[in-house]
């Protein structure tokens, strides 16, 4: 299966750091980059490959199960999923497995 992390600019600010997203990448997760991402290139908000200061939003793995994705993600991470964020943003991290006419959050 595929787990799909998105992440949120909860409270102001983004919770990963770019040595996240290289730890990510490096522990078997396909970052999508800022920088390669059409829909970011054409808001002319991608600045120094980075999208509002990002340098991505979003990654996803191949893996048994969802369960094995978040432990992944927090190991390589140091990040809590459980983190609440703000109240107006909602949460920093959030989980999705794409299943035939389905989709699943963590």
């Amino acid at each position: 299966m595929i787990v799909e992390y998105t992440s949120n600019n909860s409270g102001g600010k983004w919770w990963l750091t770019d040595d996240d997203w290289h730890a990510l990448e490096a522990a078997g997760w396909k970052v999508e980059w800022a920088k390669d991402d059409t829909y970011y290139q054409s808001s002319k908000l991608l600045e120094n490959d980075r999208w509002l200061g990002a340098l991505a939003t979003r990654a996803t793995l191949e893996c048994d199960s969802l369960e094995s994705a978040v432990r992944s993600f927090e190991k390589h991470t140091g990040q809590d999923i459980q983190a609440k964020g703000c109240s107006c943003c909602g949460p920093p991290h959030s989980f999705w497995v794409e299943e035939p006419l389905l989709r699943r959050s963590l």
